[in-house]
């Protein structure tokens, strides 16, 4: 060709008149990019979800190998696959070199450490946000990474699409086991590496332009599902419920604003007995340490049926420690833990948990519902009835097909308490549940937990408000440098002497008493 000019125009001919030749090479090319993918996705994200929370010797090593893989150059993969499916080989008898097949495989060699690298990456950043809730929910390892996948699905078509397009632009590997044969294993990048070397540029450009057209539509993709995730489900802030957007839980009394001599039940329940086999739970001298912190001093208590239980204290002093302790999510450093079986029934207290700021799946309400009770093993035939049931009553019946991460933080921590309740626990453990509300969600919620505690269920909370404590408390545990100080009736804890640090405490908390 005379001109690059005239070459081009040419190729902008073939391209435009769907050259029978052109076609061929570019449907083989897709064919064997998208198996190729298809295959390292099914290894790939399953190692990398794996690699993400399994512990075992030698795991650094192990990630260290992923990650060098990442940069390991294509003709050596080519090369290595080559000696695999060659005569001599170990797969010779399979017969498949220089051949599609063989394409597939070197390919796929390739995209499987790309894959299991970022999913392993996308897992981990995942589970720090909702890792432990998950694993509170009755969660397995490998089940809060695989439900992570599902949560993050946006992104792992992202990380498909971005092996995708380093399989479809991969050149080294596939002209090695495939022998670039016309017709039969020439793909886009090997044909315009020969059509070029013959001099034949109308045809090499027009499949480079293809190929640039596949590649320019794989990361336009990649842009479009990141527009839509942070479309779909952003992180909302906590946020006033609107009421026009749900109806509010009417059947549950709102709980008396407590004043300075407001008494320490809550609204419409009574201090449930300490029967004989009333106890629930013991900690027995239990003690947690992180690496040289001594986050809970050795520990006894004993949690019984009905109890309302509020814990106390200044950041650092181990409330959060030993809320994770009795639920089970932390084990104890030296001491024990010891669930005691229910009489009449015999078997062991269940426990849920409701956090700061619950984790949702980016599911909807009535999924994220589900969820629960299926990890907690509850048979599929009742499912529908506690989730239909816990939604009632938590006054979000009408929104179950709605996206949990788009509530506000008020329904969002309600739907959690459904979540939890739908459980029928026990014991339930509360984290700060109304610390990030406005004033309307904190009533809502109290409301709620006010209920619970109402039908039996044992509660023990961290707070700093020390109003909530006199509204919803049977008994106060005060915690210093890792060590319960005060254990009283929550009446008592506001009229008696107190230690000098607790009176402190109590001093600096009561402005915001409510």
């Amino acid at each position: 060709m005379s001109t690059v000019a005239e070459s081009l125009r040419l190729a902008l001919g073939l391209v435009a008149s769907a050259n029978p030749e052109l076609l061929q090479v570019v449907g083989l090319s897709l064919r064997v990019s998208l198996s190729a993918c298809a295959l390292g996705a099914a290894a790939g994200l399953l190692l990398g979800a794996w690699l993400a929370v399994a512990r075992f010797p030698g795991q650094g090593v192990v990630v260290w190998g992923l990650n060098t893989l990442l940069a390991l150059p294509s003709v050596v993969v080519g090369l290595s696959v080559y000696l695999l499916l060659s005569r001599a080989g170990p797969l010779g008898s399979l017969g498949i070199l220089f051949t599609p097949a063989a394409m597939v495989m070197a390919q796929s060699v390739l995209v499987v450490p790309l894959i299991a690298a970022l999913t392993r990456r996308l897992v981990l950043d995942a589970l720090a946000e909702g890792g432990e809730q998950l694993q509170s929910l009755g969660a397995g390892p490998l089940q809060r990474a695989l439900l992570m996948l599902l949560h993050e699905r946006l992104a792992v078509l992202t990380v498909l699409l971005t092996a995708f397009g380093r399989a479809i632009s991969e050149v080294g590997a596939v002209m090695i086991v495939g022998g670039n044969i016309d017709g039969v294993t020439r793909v886009m990048t090997t044909a315009i590496a020969l059509e070029t070397s013959k001099g034949d540029l109308p045809l090499a450009l027009a499949l480079g332009l293809v190929l640039l057209g596949v590649v320019g539509i794989v990361n336009l993709g990649i842009a479009a599902l990141q527009a839509r995730a942070a479309a779909i489900a952003p992180d909302r802030p906590y946020m006033p419920d609107m009421p026009a957007m749900v109806a509010k839980p009417a059947a549950l009394p709102a709980p008396a604003v407590a004043g300075p001599s407001a008494a320490p039940t809550p609204s419409g329940a009574a201090a449930a007995p300490a029967l004989p086999g009333s106890e629930l739970l013991q900690l027995a001298d239990a003690s947690l340490r992180f690496g040289p912190v001594q986050a809970l001093q050795p520990t006894r208590l004993l949690l019984r049926r009905g109890e309302r239980l509020a814990l106390v204290g200044a950041n650092g002093s181990g409330k959060t420690s030993l809320l994770r302790l009795l639920h089970g999510l932390l084990q104890p450093t030296s001491g024990r833990r010891l669930a005691v079986p229910l009489q009449p029934e015999g078997r062991l207290p269940r426990c849920a948990m409701l956090f700061q700021r619950p984790f949702l799946l980016r599911l909807s309400v009535r999924c994220n519902l589900l969820l629960g009770l299926w990890l907690q093993g509850v048979p599929a035939a009742e499912r529908p009835a506690r989730c239909a049931e816990a939604l009632q009553r938590v006054g979000l019946h009408s929104l179950g097909g709605r996206d949990a991460r788009s509530l506000s933080g008020g329904q969002q921590q309600r739907l959690a308490l459904a979540r939890a309740w739908a459980l029928r626990p026990d014991i339930l453990l509360l984290d700060e549940p109304t610390a990030s509300l406005d004033p309307s969600a904190k009533r809502e919620v109290e409301a709620l937990i006010a209920d619970v505690a109402a039908a039996g269920v044992t509660l023990v909370m961290c707070t700093h408000n020390l109003g909530q404590v006199k509204r919803l408390a049977s008994r106060v545990l005060y915690l210093e440098d890792g060590r319960v100080a005060v254990d009283l009736p929550a009446h008592d804890f506001f009229t008696t002497d107190l230690p000098p640090d607790a009176a402190a405490f109590l001093r600096g908390e009561r402005p915001w008493a409510g």
